[in-house]
Order: C-alpha cells, then sequence, then structure tokens
C-alpha cells in the first residue's frame, strides 16, 4: 500500500500513487477521499418527469469524503476534475439531476435496471463522511481515467462561506495500467448494481 506525499513546495497539495482501486485514497489535514468505485462509459436514461426519457453516457466515480476537522467544510464540485489517460482534464457534469434521481441504465442493449445515484452532499460536518457519486463527460474507447483532483476551502470554524482561511488539494493517481487490468478488475469496468 502506497502513502499519501505531500507537494514539492507546496504544502497544501497532497498526492496519493494508487496502485490499484482498492488504494485509491488521499488524506489531507482536513478532508480525506476514497474513490470507492469507477464506471466508464455507462448509459443513463434519466426521466423528465413529463412521460419522457432522455439517455446519456457518463464516466462514474463513488467517492467517500471524510471531514477530518472538527468544523463544517463545503464540498465545492466545481473544483473536482478528472484527468484521462491522454492528459484531458474534464469537469464534474451539470444538470444531471434526471440521471441521478430514478435512472435506469443499460445493462445490454435489451436489459436496463433502475437505480439511485445518490449526488454528494453539499458540505460535510465536523469528523462526518459523505458517500456519493461524480458524473464525468464519457471517455473515448482506449482511454481512462487517470487522476482525480479535489479542492477544499477551509473557512472560519462553522462557516461554509466568506473570506477562505485555508485550502488544500487532494490529488489520486492511478499507476496501474489499464490495458492489463481491465479482465480482473470488475470493479473499475462492470457497474454493480446494488
Amino acid at each position: 500500500m502506497s502513502t499519501t506525499e505531500q507537494g514539492i513546495g507546496d504544502p497544501r497539495h497532497f498526492l496519493k500513487r494508487a496502485a490499484n482501486i482498492d488504494d485509491a485514497f488521499c488524506s489531507g489535514r482536513y478532508m480525506a477521499v476514497t474513490i470507492e468505485k469507477v464506471l466508464v462509459n455507462v448509459p443513463i436514461t434519466g426521466n423528465h418527469g413529463d412521460g419522457t426519457t432522455e439517455e446519456r453516457t457518463f464516466t462514474l466515480a463513488r467517492v467517500l469524503f471524510s471531514n477530518l476537522w472538527d468544523h463544517r467544510i463545503t464540498l465545492p464540485t466545481h473544483e473536482m476534475k478528472l484527468i484521462d489517460s491522454e492528459g484531458i482534464q474534464h469537469s464534474l457534469e451539470t444538470d444531471i439531476y434526471i440521471y441521478a434521481e430514478e435512472a435506469r441504465v443499460r445493462i445490454s442493449k435489451k436489459k436496463a435496471v433502475p437505480y439511485h445515484f445518490q449526488s454528494p452532499e453539499d458540505y460535510v460536518e465536523g469528523r462526518a463522511k459523505v458517500r456519493g457519486w461524480m458524473f464525468f463527460a464519457p471517455l473515448p474507447p482506449g482511454v481512462f481515467p487517470q487522476r482525480f483532483i479535489f479542492r477544499f476551502h477551509a473557512f472560519a470554524p462553522g462557516c461554509v462561506c466568506g473570506r477562505v482561511e485555508d485550502h488544500e488539494t487532494l490529488d489520486v493517481i492511478f499507476v496501474f495500467q489499464f490495458r492489463h487490468l481491465l479482465p480482473e478488475a470488475g470493479r473499475f469496468v462492470a457497474l454493480d448494481v446494488e
């Protein structure tokens, strides 16, 4: 198991080189993240609520956010990024409510199953944890997630906005070779409907 490194020249940047998906976690001074699952190019049908549906494909990551501090911290989703194996940066998809709530996941050409993708909370209370799915754009064939970057802001104790007192960046880099691991890495590619 590898350990979290502090960035050279930047004591607020924490880096974790993950040898496998089970090693994909990083801890800082205020927060810790655990990437529990990564699902590449999952076709999801969302329900508009008026009887119409729409299908889109996403790359998904289920993340456990742990607040290591005694005070509330926001989860600024606009500061969470995926870097793919070609070096392209992807921001979180927005306006995905219809794909998270009461969605249907296509697992074959003829079969889709209902699924509820829990979104992360807007903030994490002191010494608490929240889990949620992050939606990114689909990736081209042969391209895989290589790195996840999370940036957090610490405000005055008890505040979730105002002047930023401190910040930290948690960076998880996958150092395993996808092409060799895909056959046995079922948690990485296949959707495990729970």
